[in-house]
């Protein structure tokens, strides 16, 4: 059996003094120490490279009266009112919820990986870390919620609304957000790399220090809209209204801005600024 008094408290951190340590246990009571570490390390390691996985975990729900940190993937919510409900840390992986009425509720750190919510509303609820990867959110409303470091990766956002939500850090990788509505809001330090929101309305939201990559945006509102430090290469902006949009300190690599309208728009310090847009430029004299 182990007894172990360790009086320096950097044992740990001495290679010496722990091996030295190991050496003095019987085979027997070495043997389990060794196997004892590699399981804590295992553990932590595994947990720090996984999150997700502990999610799955989770005992199967109720589909009449569900709860918080539950598996709900056999429900369908299509249609019911939900409004408040708490499911943060829930799986609702591939479930149906369209048309649900989810205002006000609590998905922290929930599943929704290919969940339909089609026509869903989900107005203030609060919805950090949620993995939405290749959910349905046609026409889902969001506004006034919570969506900082929530994963958005080949969702289908169609018509959506995200109107005054606070969403640092968000990852929306080639997702397909035409025609959605993204005015008043937050999405500092945001991914969008692939894509297509042509026709997005971005009026007055911050994208500061946000990645926009190979992104179409052509005929988008974005009047009034924050993209200092952004990198706003390899995209498309044609035809786009820039009015009063700060792109100060962007990156602008690659960059279309044919037919693009900036009046009132501020360049200033903007980096490898197009040929053609510096002609626009000029000829409108706007400060860059």
């Amino acid at each position: 059996m182990i007894n172990i008094k360790v009086n320096d408290p950097f044992i740990l951190f001495n290679r010496r003094s722990f091996l030295l340590f190991v050496k003095q246990l019987e085979i027997s009571d070495r043997e389990l120490f060794v196997r004892s570490i590699r399981t804590v390390l295992f553990t932590f390691i595994f947990a720090a490279l996984f999150p997700a996985v502990s999610l799955y975990a989770a005992e199967k729900g109720d589909c009449e009266s569900p709860q918080a940190a539950t598996d709900l993937r056999h429900c369908s919510f299509a249609g019911r009112s939900l409004e408040g409900i708490d499911l943060q840390g829930s799986i609702l992986d591939g479930v149906d919820l369209s048309n649900a009425k989810l205002s006000g509720c609590n998905l922290t750190g929930s599943s929704l990986r290919k969940a339909d919510l089609k026509w869903a509303i989900l107005t203030e609820c609060q919805m950090e870390q949620v993995d939405m990867t290749e959910a349905d959110l046609f026409h889902t409303t969001f506004d006034g919620a919570n969506l900082s470091n929530s994963q958005f990766t080949r969702a289908n956002m169609f018509g959506a609304n995200l109107n005054e939500v606070f969403a640092e850090q968000a990852d929306f990788t080639t997702a397909y957000m035409k025609d959605i509505a993204m005015e008043e809001s937050n999405f500092n330090r945001s991914k969008f790399v692939g894509c297509f929101m042509q026709r997005a309305v971005l009026i007055g939201s911050k994208l500061r220090d946000s990645t926009f990559y190979n992104v179409v945006l052509t005929g988008g509102a974005l009047e009034n809209s924050d993209f200092t430090g952004a990198n706003i290469s390899n995209s498309l902006l044609n035809g786009a209204r820039l009015d009063n949009a700060n792109f100060s300190e962007s990156l602008l690599q690659n960059t279309r801005f044919n037919n693009a309208v900036l009046t009132g728009a501020n360049f200033s310090r903007a980096r490898e600024i197009p040929d053609h847009l510096l002609k626009m430029l000029n000829d409108e004299n706007i400060e860059h």
